[in-house]
C-alpha cells in the first residue's frame, strides 16, 4: 500500500501544480567509460554509459504573506538507452519528489526526499558511471554501495519521509528528518529512519555533522551511520575533509533468512562469525577532496581509506585505499565536460570477503553534461 502513497497525493494536487509557478529543470550526462571491476569480471570493457541524468519539474505558489506551497516531482533518465535498475529504470519520481510548505520559520517537506547524508557530501565531487552499481568503484567509499552490499541506507532519498529544514541564523542550520517503516519484523516494525544533521559556514569554510538510524534493522538493533565533514569554497579553491563511522545490524550470510541489511559474499571463510543470521558489523572511512578553478579548467583529486572494519567484536583486516583524478572543462554557464581516472585497491581480506578475483578495481571516463 505504501508505494501508492506519493502518486495519489500527487494526482490529488495536480490542479493546484498545474496553477503555480512552474519550472522545467534537468541535467543530461552521458559520456565514455572503460571499466575494469566486478560488473565486468575484472576485464577491460569500454562503453557508453549514463552519468546519473535526470529530469525534474517544480513550483511554487505564494499563500498567504511569505508561506509558500512548494512541490518537485524528479526522475532519472538512461541517457545510454539501457534501462536499468535505480534511477536509471524511468520510473516517474524515482528520484526526489515532494509537496511542502517553507516560510521564514524553515522548509517542511512529505515524500521521497533525500536523506540527511546525501546532504553531507563535501568530498563526493565526481560523477563518475554507474553510481548506483555494486561495482564496488563509486568515490569515495564512503558511498553507500562499499563492501556492505547494495541495499545499506544512506547517502540516497528516503521513502515515506518528512523532513524539516531551518532557516540559516548565523551561519547555523539543521535538518530532521523521518522515514516510516511500513514492515514487521519479528514482531516489531522495521525499516523506520531517523536522520539529523546539524551544520555551521562562514567565509566559505564549512563543517557539518550528520546522522541516519534505522530502527529494529534486526529484531531491536538499531543501525546508524555518522558523518562529520569540513572544508573550504572559495571562488577557485575547494578543499573538503570527511570522517564517517558506521554501525550496521544486518546477516552477513549471503542469501540467508533472506535478509537484505548487508550480505558479503565471501564472510564464510572468515572464522568466528555468527551464522544466526543478527551480526553487528562496524567500520570507518576517511577521505580527502581538492579542487582548483583556474580559467575554464578545474582539476579536482579524491583519496579515501577504509579501515577499523569489525564483525561481531571481531576486527577483521578488510581495509582499502582509493583514488581518483581529473579535470573539468566549462564549456557556457550550463554546460562541462568531465574526465577522470580512478583506482580502489582491497587488501587481502578485503578481497577475499568480496571474492574479487583480483585486488583492484578501475575506471576511467569522459563525460558531457548540460542542464536546462
Amino acid at each position: 500500500m505504501s508505494h501508492r502513497i506519493l502518486p495519489i497525493t500527487l494526482f490529488t494536487l495536480l490542479p493546484a501544480i498545474a496553477m503555480a509557478d512552474t519550472t522545467l529543470y534537468g541535467s543530461l550526462r552521458v559520456g565514455i567509460d572503460s571499466m575494469q571491476s566486478v560488473d565486468t569480471r575484472f576485464k577491460r570493457s569500454t562503453g557508453i554509459d549514463d552519468f546519473s541524468s535526470r529530469i525534474g519539474f517544480k513550483g511554487k505558489e505564494t499563500l498567504a504573506g511569505a508561506l509558500q506551497v512548494i512541490w518537485q516531482l524528479e526522475t532519472g533518465l538512461a541517457m545510454d538507452g539501457v534501462a536499468t535498475g535505480g534511477t536509471g529504470s524511468g520510473t516517474l519520481a524515482n528520484r526526489m519528489s515532494f509537496v511542502g510548505l517553507q516560510d521564514s520559520w524553515g522548509r517542511l517537506r512529505v515524500g521521497y526526499l533525500d536523506d540527511v547524508l546525501t546532504s553531507t557530501q563535501a568530498t563526493d565531487i565526481f560523477a563518475s558511471p554507474r553510481r548506483e552499481a555494486s561495482s564496488g568503484i563509486a568515490y569515495p567509499l564512503y558511498e553507500a554501495r562499499d563492501i556492505f552490499g547494495s541495499n545499506n541506507y544512506g547517502d540516497s532519498r528516503a521513502k515515506n519521509s518528512l523532513r524539516y529544514d531551518s532557516p540559516r541564523w548565523k551561519g547555523m542550520e539543521a535538518s530532521l528528518q523521518y522515514g516510516a517503516g511500513e514492515s514487521q519484523s519479528d514482531g516489531h516494525k522495521s525499516g523506520e529512519t531517523w536522520g539529523l544533521r546539524l551544520g555551521y559556514a562562514d567565509a566559505g569554510y564549512f563543517i557539518n555533522y550528520a546522522v541516519m538510524t534505522r530502527l529494529n534493522a534486526i529484531n531491536t538493533n538499531n543501525s546508524a551511520i555518522q558523518r562529520v565533514e569540513l572544508g573550504y569554497r572559495g571562488d577557485a579553491l575547494q578543499l573538503a575533509a570527511t570522517v564517517q563511522k558506521i554501525r550496521l545490524y544486518g546477516n552477513a550470510l549471503k542469501n540467508k533468512n533472506g535478509s537484505d541489511d548487508f550480505e558479503i559474499p565471501g564472510i564464510l571463510q572468515q572464522t568466528g562469525i555468527a551464522q544466526d543470521g543478527v551480526n553487528k558489523l562496524s567500520s570507518q572511512v576517511v577521505a580527502l577532496s581538492a579542487g582548483y578553478q583556474l580559467g575554464a579548467f578545474k582539476p579536482m583529486a579524491l583519496y579515501s581509506h577504509r579501515g577499523r572494519v569489525y564483525m561481531d567484536g571481531q576486527h577483521l583486516n578488510w581495509s582499502a585505499n582509493q583514488w581518483a583524478a581529473g579535470v573539468e572543462y566549462t564549456l557556457s554557464k550550463r554546460s562541462l565536460l568531465q574526465a577522470g581516472y580512478g583506482a580502489v585497491r582491497q587488501n587481502a581480506g578485503g578481497q577475499s570477503a568480496l571474492t574479487w578475483a583480483k585486488s583492484s578495481a578501475s575506471t576511467a571516463w569522459m563525460m558531457m553534461r548540460t542542464d536546462f
